[in-house]
């Protein structure tokens, strides 16, 4: 996969503002909006090879792509069957000893988005019998992104860098309401990308938000 430098975007932003921020500065916030874009929109994809699934252990780590943390688990199958995201409240008052019990997994949730937890206890070995989708973001130190997130949503991540610049408080680019204006575009454009990536899952699965 090809990967392109945040830099690439600075002459979408730069001629833009009333005052050119130093190339940090702007490189960025063009980075945050990245960040930002792909954890609200799911677009970046990842298949990790399956898990074993091990009796009696319910927490599984996630592996992203080198340059990527996982912003999301947006699908889990336990042997070829979905299983339910939940949050812990819901377990703790659905399945009271759901930490405890061993049985045949029907839920899946998370506290952090470096594991995936099942629930109840898996009570079986299965081989490769845990399937994920992950939505990624790219990491902190990544320097760079997927070039094809930058081919088909460039304008929007523009949008959204701009409006960060611009409504950084007593900046000689400052230009409030320009930026808020730009902010709405650039919502609009994660919640655009929200639902083509949902529709290419073929169904809207309901994530759970890791308690970070």
């Amino acid at each position: 996969m090809a990967n392109i430098k945040y830099s690439e975007l600075l002459d979408e932003v730069l001629p833009y503002l009333a005052a050119d921020p130093s190339d940090p500065v702007t490189e960025n916030a063009i980075k945050r909006t990245v960040i930002e874009f792909c954890a609200g929109s799911w677009i970046w994809k990842h298949l990790p090879d399956p898990l074993d699934v091990v009796a009696g252990e319910s927490a599984y780590d996630l592996e992203p792509l080198s340059g990527s943390d996982v912003s999301s688990v947006i699908a889990a199958e336990l042997d070829g069957v979905p299983l339910a995201p939940k949050d812990v409240a819901w377990l703790n008052k659905e399945i009271p000893r759901w930490r405890t019990v061993s049985a045949r997994p029907k839920y899946f949730t998370q506290i952090d988005t470096e594991q995936v937890i099942l629930a109840a206890l898996p009570d079986a070995n299965i081989t490769a019998g845990l399937t994920l989708t992950l939505a990624l973001q790219p990491s902190q130190s990544a320097t760079s992104f997927p070039k094809w997130i930058f081919n088909q949503y460039l304008y929007v991540l523009a949008e959204g860098a701009l409006a960060k610049l611009m409504m950084m408080p007593n900046k000689p680019w400052t230009d409030i309401q320009n930026g808020a204006d730009r902010r709405t575009k650039f919502e609009a454009g994660i919640a655009n990308a929200r639902a083509s990536a949902l529709s290419a899952l073929g169904s809207a699965p309901q994530r759970v938000t890791a308690q970070h």
